[in-house]
């Protein structure tokens, strides 16, 4: 079975557990470089091969550009870039998760997903401090799974207020050229980050 078949494989039972998914502290883990990260899968959509977004001028510069899901033009994060690590190409196990955050539908580029794994509430730590030089905004603790720990994120704080709103104008602009109606007023906006 070639690499691509397999990933797609991977992606299709990802994707159909995920519609079955109920419980609380599962999360849907990934990797980005060689470290492991998890999401709350009630914030998960779909999981989907990379597909090359299309670059918006003025766009943060976490925000890889727009790719359409589902006839909806949606902004899409590279991790690699938020998280400030050394860029790389992208290959046949890159996807991007299609996440809800603040109430919109984004995308992140992942190098890889792994899993959908059910912690319990001893297994994960939440209180982290490693001192004022490590930025911990959008990690909301880390998961103990036999030897190895996946950061999980919150996604909430993923995308920092001003990156949101700029991400929301990126929609505005969008909306406007193809017609639709127009998301994300700036009282809207204010309202989603509180």
């Amino acid at each position: 079975m070639r690499k691509t078949e397999q990933q797609d494989n991977t992606m299709n039972i990802l994707n159909q557990q995920l519609t079955n998914i109920s419980a609380e502290n599962q999360f849907l883990t990934f990797k980005v470089m060689e470290e492991e990260y998890g999401v709350d899968v009630l914030k998960v959509q779909e999981i989907i091969r990379y597909i090359n977004p299309t670059k918006m001028p003025n766009a943060p510069e976490v925000v890889k550009g727009v790719i359409n899901f589902r006839g909806e033009v949606i902004p899409v994060i590279d991790l690699r870039k938020k998280f400030g690590l050394e860029l790389r190409d992208y290959d046949n196990f890159t996807v991007i998760i299609v996440l809800e955050i603040k109430d919109k539908i984004v995308g992140v580029i992942v190098d890889q997903v792994s899993d959908i794994i059910s912690f319990s509430k001893e297994d994960i730590q939440d209180d982290l401090d490693f001192g004022s030089e490590v930025d911990m905004t959008f990690i909301r603790g880390m998961a103990k799974l036999e030897d190895r720990l996946v950061m999980l994120l919150e996604l909430n704080k993923i995308v920092s207020f001003e990156e949101f709103r700029k991400i929301n104008k990126l929609d505005s602009k969008e909306s406007k050229e193809t017609n639709t109606d127009l998301k994300g007023s700036e009282e809207d906006i204010e309202e989603m980050v509180d």
